[in-house]
Parts: C-alpha cells; structure tokens; sequence
C-alpha cells in the first residue's frame, strides 16, 4: 500500500525540531471510547506521526489509524483538521468521493484519527502500470468523481487546498479499479477563513493567483484538479514540483503569462516579474534565474537536463491524425483539451468551476473509442437512431459507407447504455 504522505507546509513548520514518535508496535491495542483497534501494520510514517492498518476487534473491520505526535508545534494543524474531518463527515462518504472518517481518541496523550482503508495514490497506480498514461475514458472517470468531490466541498463551505496525485486514492483496484477518494484535509481551509496572501497548495499543483498573491476561491482547486487530469494524460506532472521559479516558467510556456491587469494586482508578482519600460509603456516579463535570486535571496532550481521545456498544451495534447483515427477520437480528444483549458485557465475569476466543469462535454459525451470502453454518464438513444434505412443493390458506395457509420453508431449507443447500467449498479 503506498503512504499517506504529509504535507509540505506541514513539514515546513516542523522539521528544525526533533520529536520522538509515539511509541506504538504491531500487536499494541488502542482504545476509543468505544472500540479496541489492534495495530497489525503500518503503512506510513512522517513529520506528523504514523498512518497504522488496524483491526476493530469488535467488528473485524479493518481500519486505517493516523497516529499524531504529541507535539505542541503541531497541536494548532491537528485541531484544524480535526475541524475539517468533522464538518466532510456529515456528508456520505461513497457518493461524494472523500476519505471517510470514523472517530477520534487520544492514546498515551496522541491524537489518533480513525479511516477507512484505501488501496493506493495515483502516483503508486502509474508506477504500477509501468508509467503508461491512463486512457481518456479512464481519464474521464476520475475527474468526474473529483469534479463531485469539490462540488460537495464547495457546499460545505471547504477549500481542499493540497490536491496533488498522492491525495487521491483508489478504494480497490481489484473491486473498482478507477473509483478513487479524495484524503488529507490537514491544509484544507474554511471559504470564511480565506486570507490573501496566503501560501497553501504544493507547488506543481498551484494556482497562480496563490503564486501571484491575488484574491482566490473554491477554483483553486478546480486548478489542481486540472493538473491531475493532465498528470493522467502525460503521465507525469505538467509543471515543475519542486522549485516556484521553474513551475511558473512552466505554465507561462504551456499556457502563457498572465495579463498585466492580474500582474499588477499580485501582491507577489515582484517576486518572479520584473517591468520594461518601452516608450512610456510597460510590460511584464519573467525574471532570469540571476534576477530571482537578487529578488528573493533565493537560487532556482536547474531544468533537468534530460527534460525539454514544456510546449504550449496545444501541443502537448496534440490531436490525432485524422485518417488515423474514427470520429469519435477525435471529438473525444478535442474535448479533453477544452475542459483542460478552462480548468487551468490563468485568471482565478474566469475559470470554470468545479459544477460547470460537470456539464462540460468532455465529461457527459456518451461516445468513447479512445480505449474501446464506453462512459458510464447520459446515454440517450433516439427512435430516429433506431431506424437503420434498408440496402439496396444499386446503392453506392458513399451510401454504404453512410450505412455503416450510422450502425456503428448505434453500436457504441447501445454498448454506453449498457455500460452505464452496470457501472451504475457497480457503484451502489
């Protein structure tokens, strides 16, 4: 099983101090008020404490543990996640694709927080496929359900704000091998406790108007969503994770830069642009390697030698051939880039949100031929598809050709319906 991993910003607050972890083995018993929870292994460990498999012995079920360090620097981050945990539980937990939480107790003075399994992260997932990219209607599947995720956080008045493939798990591989669930709340913020200026979202998977400075909402992580769905697509991460500089020197070669409007309203826009002056009119453009650290004291991190920089999306998500592919693909892709590109669009304020995103095409388009599955979302089929016109001896072969398309048409029709019919039962 792959690790729940801490957060960076989490990380951050902690790692100039040595704290002893909680001294838990296989074999110990934990008690809640009421239940008793045998540590059989674990499964994670970091700044924050240990993730542990358990067993309730009084219903064999079994659980996940996050044991928390008793840590005073920590307590403030453990009670605002506590907080969190509480408000996503009165929802349910299957349909609305987020983590679910049982209860929480102390043990020797460490908070202990109490989930259900998950199997593996996104990242464990690509790896085991030996890094081959997911297909579109996979693709598909999964932002639908994070797309669903962020429409219920949203109701609840919640900004995830740490979305990166780690956070994303598969319930079970072997069951439901692409229904996934939305973890970690630790860095998630109330949409009352908003603060410009603050530095949330792991780098690769951020915003520009957190980078920026700007005022920001739920569609942050509209943003980091659409990451993921191209990290899916690629596979791998579409801007740099682990330098600010480089990750927006990414976006702007994939997406361009920002306008100047929203450049001149970031409260860190100097960090990263500097202003030429041209004939009394300025412009912005991004600072050299040299001119990032005379601003910020700060060395960027090198381009890895061995990876080009990134081209526009356009490019990256290239359609296919057309006489290679049947219409269906191409519609299919033509889709996929649409939505991608108003989920990354580059102004906070202008960007879909997560309940649009839901209607968009790409995501209720009932013909698939990307990976010869077919989507589980609207089907409709109309009587006038029914009637499939008689031959006749004489006919051409344009008219043929006509004929067939409209049968294979109905074909994949039907197969959706019934795809969707079982995937629906299978969710239940």
């Amino acid at each position: 099983m792959a690790s729940w991993t801490s957060s960076e910003s989490s990380a951050s607050s902690v790692s100039s101090m040595k704290v002893t972890s909680p001294e838990v083995k296989i074999g110990k018993v934990l008690y809640s008020k009421s239940n008793a929870y045998s540590v059989l292994d674990f499964i994670g460990e970091g700044c924050y404490g240990k993730v542990a498999v358990c067993k309730n012995l009084e219903t064999s079920e079994v659980v996940a543990i996050k044991i928390l360090k008793n840590d005073p620097t920590i307590k403030q981050d453990t009670e605002k996640e506590l907080s969190m945990l509480k408000m996503i539980s009165v929802m349910d937990a299957d349909s609305t694709n987020v983590v679910k939480f049982f209860e929480q107790f102390e043990h020797e003075g460490n908070i202990c927080l109490v989930f259900e399994v998950l199997d593996c992260d996104l990242i464990y997932l690509l790896k085991e496929r030996q890094r081959q990219p997911l297909s579109l209607d996979e693709i598909r599947v999964i932002t639908h359900q994070l797309l669903v995720a962020l429409v219920t956080l949203k109701r609840l008045g919640i900004l995830h704000a740490d979305i990166k493939p780690d956070n994303i798990m598969i319930v079970n591989r072997k069951e439901q091998p692409f229904k996934v669930k939305l973890i970690d709340f630790g860095n998630a913020i109330p949409a009352s406790k908003i603060k410009l200026g603050l530095e949330i979202q792991p780098v690769g998977y951020r915003a520009p108007e957190i980078t920026l400075g700007l005022p920001y909402n739920e569609n942050i992580d509209v943003w980091s969503v659409g990451c993921i769905m191209a990290f899916l697509f690629l596979p791998g991460n579409l801007f740099a994770v682990n330098c600010e500089y480089q990750m927006m020197k990414h976006i702007i070669c994939i997406l361009g830069q920002p306008d100047d409007r929203l450049l001149q309203a970031g409260k860190y826009t100097e960090n990263y642009f500097t202003e030429d002056e041209e004939v009394g009119v300025s412009h912005y453009r991004l600072m050299t390697p040299e001119e990032f650290e005379a601003a910020n004291n700060e060395k960027p991190k090198q381009q890895d030698s061995c990876r080009e920089l990134p081209k526009p999306l356009e490019h990256m998500i290239a359609l296919p051939p057309e006489e290679e592919s049947t219409e269906g693909e191409v519609e299919n892709r033509k889709a996929f880039l649409d939505l991608l590109k108003q989920m990354l669009h580059l102004d906070g304020q202008q960007r879909i949100s997560a309940s649009q995103a839901l209607q968009h095409p790409f995501i209720t388009m009932s013909q698939q031929a990307d990976s010869g599955r077919l989507s589980p979302l609207d089907i409709n089929v109309s009587n006038d598809e029914l009637q499939i016109p008689p031959s006749e001896e004489n006919v051409d072969f344009d008219s043929n050709k006509s004929i067939l398309k409209r049968v294979r048409k109905f074909i994949r029709r039907i197969s959706a319906a019934c795809y969707r019919m079982a995937t629906l039962l299978y969710s239940l």
